[in-house]
């Protein structure tokens, strides 16, 4: 008790000596219960008045440390957890962002920053469940998954980091895809000084456009006027073999990847049918017309373009999302509570329409620009970044090409007026680079690979000044959901390696060699 006293007062007064294993321990116990001057260090904080509501020791296991859980809360709403290693602290802090609909505490992408000895934190971006539900009728709740929940539980952290080490991080970071990913890009906009290196992957970065013009759009595109599917996802292997058929061997070898899709010049009406009565091996013109729509993206009445579209080469990911099983609407618009109908509801809008308002009743012309309202809530699209460049910051961002989920050509659009507004590539690329990822599908997987260390390359520019020229990409054996593995990964883990290279330069085939070994392909000149 007396041990708990002491470690209590010293916590108080905002400063930790060097401790053994053993007093991190009971340091750890003692979060929960800090003394009044303790606890109103983080009940006052400016912007985000913080709880410590539970905090337990998790012993060391697999390629984890033993570390401090501690559980709290920032007002209103959020939730969050924050990992402190109790005995191999690399002095470092992680936030790890979270995907999807949020409204849970994750770690898989924070797997491997914890294992190198990462204080990491993670959030529930405030709000409990994974419905978009969260957002009707709830300004308080979409201002948090907006922009505010990552900035305020930085600065928790931040501050809790400081009581139990008894010094600040070195060195602060952000991780993130999809949702993640809008986060780091919010986080990289809008609060330029709470990081030093930010990872932001596929990100959600025009969120209110990617709900109605995008999850909405590609499975209405494969309906007719009476709401019946028009093609059959039989036909998806046969549009997507045509495509390699012609563009595969742009880059110097036939693997079924393509580096850069944009390159690919096929057409659907390439293998149109004869007639309209059809064929297993050719489109019919309203078949072509589905995948024309697919390839464009969400358009007006006019034909005049709303949004961005599926590159070539990603056929095979267009069901059960965009083409539904036989007889069925695509699968993102199935059902009373389908992704696509709780999307509809709640984000585009500020006004938000009655739950159960059907997709399919968006006004191509009128509705999308209703965004405007909700946009500055959620969007991380302002593309002067002066301010983060300032303050000394590093800028990662990546998207796979066949990504299936986050159209990629948002964040080709993004990076490229950012390169423009911040005065050309080499002013850009001193402190922002942007990797697109051949056969990637949404922030993991896919024909060519998804896993790549850049944990190391956004280090090694922070820390030690090394720009990353490439990174490696990695095409796990066993690529399933949970925690990301932890680098230098192991033999056997991998079966192809390549290199990808900064925006817009590509990597082709030497012509000898492994081609699934890295060191056998190069930069296209």
């Amino acid at each position: 008790m007396l041990r708990l006293l002491l470690i209590a007062a010293v916590l108080a007064a905002g400063w930790i000596a060097p401790a053994s294993a053993q007093d991190m321990t009971a340091r750890c116990k003692a979060m929960a219960g800090l003394n009044a001057a303790a606890e109103a260090r983080l009940v006052t904080l400016k912007d985000g008045p913080t709880k410590i509501i539970a905090a337990s020791v998790v012993a060391a296991a697999g390629d984890l440390p033993e570390y401090c859980k501690v559980e709290g809360v920032v007002a209103p709403n959020i939730g969050f957890e924050l990992r402190l290693p109790t005995t191999a602290w690399n002095g470092k802090f992680l936030h790890s962002g979270c995907g999807g609909y949020c409204g849970f505490i994750g770690f898989d992408r924070a797997h491997p920053a914890l294992a190198r000895g990462y204080a990491v934190v993670a959030s529930d971006m405030g709000h409990r469940g994974q419905t978009w539900l969260f957002a009707y009728n709830n300004i308080q709740g979409e201002i948090d998954f907006g922009f505010r929940a990552t900035h305020v539980v930085t600065v928790a952290a931040k501050e809790i980091i400081d009581v139990f080490y008894g010094k600040r991080a070195a060195r602060n970071y952000y991780s993130g895809c999809s949702t993640g990913g809008r986060q780091g890009m919010v986080e990289a906009q809008r609060f330029p000084y709470d990081f030093d290196g930010l990872i932001a992957g596929a990100p959600v970065s025009d969120e209110t456009g990617d709900g109605m013009l995008f999850v909405v759009w590609n499975p209405l595109a494969n309906l007719d006027k009476n709401g019946k599917p028009i093609m059959s996802p039989k036909k998806l292997p046969m549009i997507h073999a045509a495509v390699m058929a012609k563009c595969d061997a742009l880059d110097g070898l036939k693997d079924n990847l393509l580096q850069d899709p944009r390159k690919c010049d096929w057409k659907p009406s390439e293998i149109a049918c004869r007639s309209d009565r059809g064929g297993d091996d050719c489109l019919t013109r309203a078949e072509i017309g589905v995948v024309e729509k697919i390839y464009s993206g969400a358009t007006n009445s006019k034909g005049e373009p709303w949004y961005f579209g599926m590159q070539r080469g990603s056929e095979y990911t267009w069901t059960p999302e965009f083409i539904g099983p036989e007889g069925r609407p695509g699968q993102w618009l199935d059902g009373p509570s389908s992704f696509g109908e709780e999307f509809a509801t709640t984000l585009p809008f500020f006004y938000d329409p009655a739950i159960g308002t059907k997709a399919g009743t968006y006004d191509w012309d009128r509705d999308p620009p209703r965004r405007g309202l909700t946009e500055h809530l959620y969007n991380a699209q302002n593309p002067d970044l002066r301010t983060l460049k300032k303050a000394g910051a590093k800028l990662i961002l990546y998207h796979g090409w066949d990504d299936d989920q986050i159209p990629p050509g948002l964040s080709v659009d993004y990076y490229e007026t950012a390169t423009r507004t911040m005065g050309g590539p080499e002013a850009t690329m001193d402190f922002f680079r942007f990797f697109t990822v051949p056969g990637m599908l949404h922030c993991a997987g896919g024909p060519g690979g998804g896993e790549i260390d850049f944990l190391t390359a956004i280090e090694n520019w922070v820390e030690k000044g090394q720009a990353p020229e490439q990174v490696i990409v990695h095409r796990l054996v066993d690529d399933k959901p949970g925690p990301r593995p932890v680098h230098p990964l192991k033999a056997g883990q991998f079966d192809r390696s390549r290199p990808v290279y900064p925006y817009p330069a590509q990597a082709r085939y030497k012509g000898t060699g492994d081609p699934d070994v890295a060191a056998n392909w190069e930069r296209a000149p």
